[in-house]
């Protein structure tokens, strides 16, 4: 499973990213149109990667925060939503605006992206408000920008109390789907062997002993 990917960008079609790592290899990464206007050609980046491995292919989406990677898989959760139209959405404006599009309920702001009816509008902003709310999504963006702000100002800060367990909860789950598991059984194996300050490679660790002792 890809996590992340640091390389040069070396070529753009579309929404599509060429990332070429060390060793020359280069992947294709879908990327949101906002993110990708700020990327510069031949130039390094680095890209936060949700991987989603089928039978006849393996596809990248590429994000620049956790935090945006996280509020991408739930938007495909949600009924009618694929990672290509979770993509369009991201498209259309940037996390902080999204978040408070949701909040306020704009439902006429969502419909803005391709392909987003009155309907599915309406039903994303009712299961990710709820999302929104258990992920803290919202409260790690804004201790991210304090942080960055503080930092140009070279102010030191104590160091993020914001629970970072969900990004390691989250992603072990996404590594067993990866793997073939069912969404509810992955989940409910992480809850069964999770605790407090593991890495994901713990997790997926101790998740994967568990399943296979049934």
């Amino acid at each position: 499973m890809i996590g992340s990917l640091r390389g040069k960008l070396i070529g753009m079609e579309g929404l599509s990213a060429l990332i070429e790592v060390n060793g020359g290899i280069g992947y294709e990464v879908e990327i949101p149109g906002n993110l990708l206007s700020s990327l510069k050609m031949n130039e390094e980046c680095f890209l936060y990667i949700h991987h989603v491995v089928r039978e006849d292919a393996d596809l990248l989406y590429g994000f620049d925060s956790q935090e945006s990677r996280l509020f991408f898989r739930e938007l495909i959760k949600i009924n009618g939503i694929g990672p290509r139209a979770a993509i369009a959405l991201l498209s259309t404006m940037d996390l902080p605006t999204f978040i408070e599009v949701i909040n306020a309920q704009r439902i006429n702001a969502l419909m803005a992206a391709p392909g987003i009816g009155k309907k599915t509008a309406e039903r994303i902003i009712v299961e990710m408000k709820d999302r929104l709310n258990k992920l803290r999504i919202g409260e790690r963006i804004i201790v991210q920008s304090a942080n960055a702000i503080n930092a140009e100002l070279g102010v030191e800060m104590p160091q993020n109390t914001v629970d970072e367990n969900a990004f390691a909860f989250d992603d072990a789950i996404q590594a067993l789907m990866s793997l073939g598991y069912k969404e509810n059984m992955a989940i409910a194996t992480v809850k069964a062997v999770f605790e407090k300050g593991m890495t994901t490679e713990q997790i997926i660790v101790a998740s994967l002993a568990k399943l296979s002792k049934g």
